[in-house]
């Protein structure tokens, strides 16, 4: 996600709040937790892409139940 989050940044998330599509989130992939875009919304599932297009530009699904929360604030 960089420019906007590096590694070792700190995120506030809320997970009662629905992700819609520009929104940040925090989603967990195996042991490790990534911050992504999310493109598009579907049934199960919210599509993803990091906002630095040299380093992550595939978009990507993920499953619902793997979002941690929407990220509102950095510290």
């Amino acid at each position: 996600m960089e420019p906007v989050f590096y590694d070792g940044d700190h995120v506030l998330t809320f997970n009662w709040i629905k992700p819609q599509i520009g929104d940040v989130i925090v989603l967990q992939s195996g042991k490790i937790y990534k911050i992504k875009r999310v493109i598009k919304i579907s049934a199960n599932l919210i599509f993803v892409a990091g906002d630095n297009k040299k380093l992550s530009s595939k978009v990507r699904p993920v499953r619902k139940k793997d979002v941690i929360g929407r990220v509102i604030a950095e510290y």
